[in-house]
């Protein structure tokens, strides 16, 4: 066993925490910032451009980060993107030129689509097996634990002032020096004729059910994102609900995320990863029923938990399905486009579901979204059983 092994798994789960809801550490704080640049044109598009531009500036440059995970290293990639968070993130915090804040956002996901590439291909380096499963599920809990405790304390914050939420971005400077002590390159089989970011020959070195965990992760994030791009707004909009209230209520979908992303491993060894993604519509799907029907801040809140449960799987579900498949020395680069997949679907989620919003409403729009879902999860179950994803595993 190599020297700081503790410490560099606890660098990995603590970097985890930085990572999927990155943008959505500011989701309490919208209302506020909209109405702080009501003298714009379209204060509400602005601030909701806050906190989805990171997820397409990840989703663009995600590929080129495991381009550089591949060629230049896992270690130094990892170590840039941790400065960068921590400069990038606290814009907000004290620039006033909302256009320099939104350049400061895109900056902000080059930094996580580098941090997020660079865990997860570690992950698949330094673990195998039962080993790769359990972490994988560990890093899914902990990436949620992160959602739980800084949209939380986010909400705090934005009660106070609505910049304040942005200097949370800053902890990554304390997970920076962890790393620099902790985590060491490991051994990499380097491809003949070097390492390229899209070639021909990375093409055919690409299993065909890679399409399909890239198309399968682009939808299901689309669909996550709809909690906090859209319940904010829903929220607030109830009698007597506070910024502190919306932050909370939006974590709690962590808090049995964080359940069930702990128990993947479990679930793992007796289910496989179509019937899983299966599983994870059916609950999304029920959570999304009840926030659809609800009346009350409660009533959202019962929902936000039920859908939580299928997102503690989502996560380490689709991670572990690309990290099998994909060959080792494009393993970087492939892990980087499922980043692309995975962050487009989340910065396209509001326009994909304006089209419903016009049609109908918001709460018939969640309503909607769950009957796809479960149409989905009997596509899977009926291609599973035809043996469609033999070998996936």
């Amino acid at each position: 066993m190599r020297p700081y092994e503790s410490l560099r798994r606890s660098t990995l789960l603590l970097g985890s925490t930085l990572t999927v809801m990155a943008g959505a550490i500011i989701s309490p704080a919208l209302p506020e910032i909209s109405r702080a640049f009501d003298h714009l044109a379209d204060p509400e598009l602005m601030s909701k451009l806050i906190l989805t531009l990171p997820a397409l500036f990840i989703a663009l440059l995600a590929p080129v980060a495991g381009y550089f995970v591949d060629w230049s290293g896992r270690k130094k990639v990892l170590l840039f993107s941790l400065l960068l968070y921590a400069l990038a993130g606290t814009t907000g915090a004290y620039l006033s030129n909302i256009y320099l804040i939104l350049i400061g956002r895109a900056m902000l996901g080059i930094a996580v689509g580098a941090l997020m590439t660079s865990i997860i291909t570690l992950i698949g380096d330094y673990y195998e097996g039962k080993q790769r499963s359990t972490f994988m599920g560990y890093q899914a809990a902990f990436a949620s634990t992160g959602g739980l405790v800084f949209i939380s304390t986010g909400g705090l914050l934005a009660d106070i002032h609505w910049r304040y939420p942005f200097l949370i971005y800053s902890l990554s400077l304390v997970i920076l020096g962890m790393a620099i002590i902790s985590v060491y390159e490991p051994r990499r089989i380097k491809p003949v004729g070097g390492v390229k970011l899209l070639s021909m020959e990375l093409l055919r070195k690409i299993p065909s059910q890679v399409l399909w965990v890239y198309a399968i992760a682009f939808f299901s994030f689309a669909v996550f994102y709809m909690i906090p791009v859209q319940l904010p707004f829903m929220l607030s909009a109830l009698e007597g609900v506070s910024n502190t209230q919306v932050g909370f209520a939006i974590a709690f979908m962590n808090v049995t995320a964080i359940v069930m992303a702990f128990s993947y491993s479990r679930i793992k060894r007796h289910i496989d990863f179509p019937y899983i993604m299966a599983m994870v519509y059916i609950l999304v799907a029920c959570g999304y029923t009840i926030i659809s029907f609800s009346d009350s801040y409660w009533m959202m809140v019962a929902g936000i938990l039920t859908g939580g449960l299928g997102f503690g799987m989502q996560m380490a579900n689709i991670n572990l399905w690309l990290v099998n498949l994909a060959p080792a020395e494009v393993r970087g680069t492939l892990v980087g486009y499922l980043n692309t997949c995975i962050f487009m679907g989340m910065f396209l989620s509001p326009v994909l579901l304006q089209p419903l919003v016009a049609l109908t409403t918001l709460y018939q729009s969640f309503f909607l979204v769950a009957l796809l879902l479960l149409l989905l999860a009997l596509v899977l179950f009926a291609t599973g059983k035809r043996g469609y994803w033999k070998g996936a595993d």
